[in-house]
């Protein structure tokens, strides 16, 4: 639901964090609508176009 109501907001990029599983899903704007672009698991590194200098272990996130 929230999905679907930010990409209709226009939000160019949405995560979306299972603790259960330990891996975050990246959404990002393609063609007017979020689209899963990719999901990341604990040995991942989380990155943004968006966020130039941001970078995270999946792994530190759910510590």
């Amino acid at each position: 639901m929230k999905l679907k109501l930010y990409s209709s907001m226009g939000v160019l990029e949405y995560w979306i964090a299972d603790w259960r599983a330990k891996q975050i899903q990246v959404y990002r704007r393609e063609n007017g609508i979020l689209t899963l672009v990719m999901t990341l698991f604990e040995n991942d590194t989380l990155t943004s176009p968006l966020l130039s200098d941001f970078s995270c272990l999946i792994s530190q996130i759910f510590e």
